[in-house]
């Protein structure tokens, strides 16, 4: 009868997986169409807004040229304007198509048709009256400000318009971001719980099947195994066998793994035992294995972590033994650590009160530096808002201001760009982290007219944190646009390669810039070290140099030598390693 009941109880296990497996695949292929409907109206808001911003940069386009030809006379100016013109009716309609859905926004609409005609009146007026010689006639409307009261009421009406769409972006994006969550959590709730099901039953029906033959040999090797790994105690004890099967727990090592010595006896000890580096997440090589291989003591690396079961990293420390018999025969591995999560947190505590220090210094230099170049700029403006006419002198003063202001932005990008706590880290696709990069620094590229050369080879994928490693890349450009001189050129180059860690992307960053001097070489890495006397706050490459060892690359720099123009900076990271992905791992 007990046999009978056992029978029953696994097969009614496998049924009811069947049943949910099955419910769920119907939820999962409702949400999905209900996912897509709601990411096509998320679109749609997003082309509203996209043509909203359109009309009033053409309008902008219209106004700009009309205003170029009126102060100079060159029909070049009102290129622009022609084409500006031509699009603007279109996109309107566009518009009024795209939101016919939507009452408030037809108002608008019919808003914006109404004043975007009286506008386009009023340049062409302007440029008709100029056209035609009455150049004083035109000037004059435009000063009645006419023009500008019209380009404030079309404003309005599109910020409006935007506000209304933005609402409705919101509200459809929660919705989507909803059933998002829902479907994942559909996913893997139920495929979690499918998996513990047939773990379980997995367990039971082997455990009955060997519990006998088990037992017997049990008996006659645990006085044996206690005798050997009590002696070994430290803090957490986990004992193999030569074949790297766990056959020991003690209850610190249960404790730290998440787990019973009675469910994981007899697994293989990366299942019960899974450590990976606590910078870039990647596994690191199975202890037992390499005692196994060497018969010897060998130490965990540094910087390694415990995986509980929970998915709880735990940074440990210690080593692992071989455990040999009378006769030198390699009869099994002992791993002694413990958590070191105190000690961790203790010099987390004083790294973060170095920076807060840093931080302080960074603040006071900022202030500082700051304060001349903003009174520099109001001078100039005042200036220049109280000239009667537009001098020469006028805009020698305004480029000076605007130089100015490029001091001002380019310390307050250092200070907002200084340090920030890491965050999760996941799968990266460099050449598109250096592209978003690259766009902000696409003014200031061509303001200089800078060529930036771009060769990507075969870029795998990384693991670490992208807005750290932004920063890296944003750090190294940054410092690259100001050394070249005007018609430059940065080139940027990525490709696998295998240095002495394994595996990894190489990126190098390189400008024909003046390069840097034999003897900054060694302090270029230093904390406010810098050649840059005038804006810079010497922390940038001290940063990116911290955040690439914390990932567990490594960063260099090229001397200045006869043979070889401008500065390059080489880094290698890590790759994501090919047999596994810890992210799905820890999920």
């Amino acid at each position: 009868m007990l046999t009978f009941y056992k029978r029953f109880s696994v097969v009614s296990g496998f049924l009811l997986l069947l049943i949910v497996l099955a419910c769920n695949a119907y939820i999962v292929r409702r949400q999905l169409g209900t996912q897509i409907d709601r990411q096509v109206w998320v679109h749609h808001s997003q082309q509203v807004l996209f043509n909203l911003e359109r009309v009033e940069s053409l309008l902008t386009d219209a106004e700009t040229g009309q205003r170029g030809f009126l102060y100079t006379g060159n029909s070049k100016y009102l290129d622009p304007y022609q084409a500006a013109i031509s699009q603007i009716e279109p996109q309107i309609e566009n518009l009024a198509t795209l939101t016919a859905d939507n009452p408030r926004q037809q108002e608008n609409i019919d808003a914006l048709r109404k004043l975007s005609k009286a506008k386009l009146a009023e340049l062409s007026q302007t440029i008709s009256l100029y056209q035609s010689g009455q150049q004083d006639e035109a000037r004059q409307v435009v000063l009645l400000d006419v023009g500008y009261s019209y380009m404030a009421d079309i404003r309005q009406v599109i910020a409006r318009m935007n506000q209304e769409e933005q609402s409705l972006a919101v509200s459809r994006m929660a919705d989507y971001e909803r059933g998002v969550r829902l479907t994942i959590f559909s996913i893997y709730g139920v495929s979690f719980f499918a998996a513990v099901g047939l773990i379980a039953l997995a367990w039971y029906i082997l455990r009955e099947m060997d519990l006998r033959e088990r037992h017997a040999l049990e008996l006659r090797t645990r006085e044996e195994w206690f005798r050997v790994t009590l002696t070994s105690i430290g803090d957490a004890v986990i004992a193999t066998d030569p074949h790297g099967k766990v056959t020991f727990l003690n209850p610190v090592a249960e404790s730290l793994t998440g787990t019973r010595l009675e469910s994981v006896k007899g697994k293989d000890i990366h299942e019960v035992f899974p450590i990976f580096n606590e910078v870039t997440l990647q596994s690191v090589e199975d202890p037992v294995k390499k005692v196994i291989a060497l018969g010897q003591v060998i130490g965990l690396a540094n910087h390694t972590v415990l995986q509980n079961v929970d998915g709880t990293l735990i940074p440990i420390e210690d080593s692992a033994a071989p455990i040999w018999d009378d006769k030198k025969q390699l009869v099994g591995v002992v791993l002694v650590f413990h958590d070191v999560t105190k000690d961790r947190q203790s010099q987390a505590v004083l790294r973060r009160t170095d920076k807060l220090a840093t931080a302080a210094r960074l603040s006071a230099t900022v202030a500082h530096e700051i304060n001349n170049p903003l009174e520099a700029v109001v001078n100039l403006i005042y200036i220049a808002k109280t000239a009667p006419d537009l001098p020469p002198d006028l805009v020698h003063q305004l480029t000076l201001a605007e130089h100015e202001l490029d001091r001002v932005a380019h310390i307050t990008r250092q200070t907002l760009g200084f340090y920030r706590e890491s965050s999760a880290p996941e799968t990266i696709e460099m050449p598109e982290l250096i592209d978003s990069v690259l766009k902000i620094y696409s003014n200031k590229l061509k303001t200089k007219n800078i060529s930036v050369e771009l060769e990507f080879g075969l870029c795998l994928p990384i693991h670490g944190v992208p807005g750290e490693l932004k920063q890296v890349f944003s750090n190294l450009i940054a410092n690259a646009v100001d050394a070249v001189n005007q018609d430059g050129t940065i080139r940027i180059t990525a490709q696998c390669v295998e240095d002495a860690a394994g595996n990894a992307l190489q990126i190098v960053v390189e400008d024909d810039g003046p390069g840097i001097a034999e003897e900054h070489v060694n302090r270029i890495f230093e904390p406010f070290f810098t050649t840059k006397q005038d804006v810079g706050t010497g922390l940038g490459l001290w940063v990116s140099k911290e955040i690439v060892d914390r990932h567990g690359g490594s960063i260099l720099v090229r001397p200045k030598s006869d043979d070889s123009g401008g500065a390059a900076f080489t880094i290698n990271l890590p790759l994501v390693p090919s047999g596994r992905d810890v992210l799905s791992e820890r999920a």
